[in-house]
Parts: C-alpha cells; sequence; structure tokens
C-alpha cells in the first residue's frame, strides 16, 4: 500500500492536487491549507496519487510505496 506525505511547510495551496485527486486531497474552506483525505492510498487510487505528485508545483507531496 502506499501512502501520501504532504509537507505543509513546503505547500503553496496551489490547489492542483485537488483538480488531479480529488478523492485524496481537497483545499481547505478557507483556502490556508491542503487537505489529505486518504493517507493510505487504495490501490484503485495510486495513478491519482502519483499525478498529483508530479503535478504540484513544489513538490510538496509525496508517494510512498512499498
Amino acid at each position: 500500500m502506499a501512502t501520501i506525505e504532504l509537507d505543509h511547510a513546503v505547500c503553496i495551496v496551489s490547489g492542483m492536487c485537488a483538480s488531479v485527486a480529488p478523492s485524496l486531497f481537497r483545499v481547505a474552506d478557507d483556502s490556508s491549507e491542503i487537505i489529505v483525505l486518504q493517507a493510505n492510498v487504495p490501490d484503485d487510487l495510486l495513478d491519482e496519487a502519483m499525478n498529483a505528485e508530479v503535478c504540484c508545483p513544489v513538490e510538496a507531496i509525496q508517494v510512498v510505496t512499498g
């Protein structure tokens, strides 16, 4: 199983992750932070998680497998 690690200190809340992986991320109602909805990534959402990692403009997301 894969897990999502989000570095909130680096995150600029661009919302790209929530756009490409809405099952895994959302922007807080006040736009102050990204919320990880599922830190443990189900196999059927692994592609979404990997896309979010690649799309993050500041590389704040890491998908750890294994």
